[in-house]
């Protein structure tokens, strides 16, 4: 059911330094960048990952986990039927389809499917 750990955000009380560490001093590009409260990178061997200003409640130095899973909404099933803690659920965002739960020592991860592409 789970396919990969394919996203990770990394959270900042400072975004524009977080930015210029990433951009001027490792070289990084920025894509979907939302100035003071989002970038989103891409490596050179394609991993994406993201940096964002820190939500209430203040916790710096947060990771946020996105793991791929086939189906959204049957993962969502299946992990509640199994006693799975859940965040939120089944809903669409931009970037996909997800959910958030809590894991067994109550870290919020998402499960999540990217968006398709809008038929041509």
């Amino acid at each position: 059911m789970i396919k990969g750990l394919t996203y990770a955000i990394v959270t900042t009380d400072d975004m524009p330094r977080a930015r210029r560490f990433f951009t001027e001093q490792r070289g990084l590009n920025t894509e979907d960048d939302y100035e003071d409260e989002f970038s989103q990178f891409t490596t050179r061997e394609g991993t994406t990952w993201a940096v964002m200003n820190t939500p209430a409640p203040r916790t710096p130095g947060d990771v946020m986990l996105f793991l791929q899973v086939d189906d959204v909404d049957a993962a969502y099933r299946v992990w509640k039927e199994r006693g799975v803690e859940m965040v939120t659920e089944p809903h669409d965002e931009p970037f996909g389809r997800t959910f958030a739960f809590r894991d067994s020592d109550g870290r919020i991860l998402h499960a999540w499917v990217p968006a398709q592409p809008a038929p041509a």
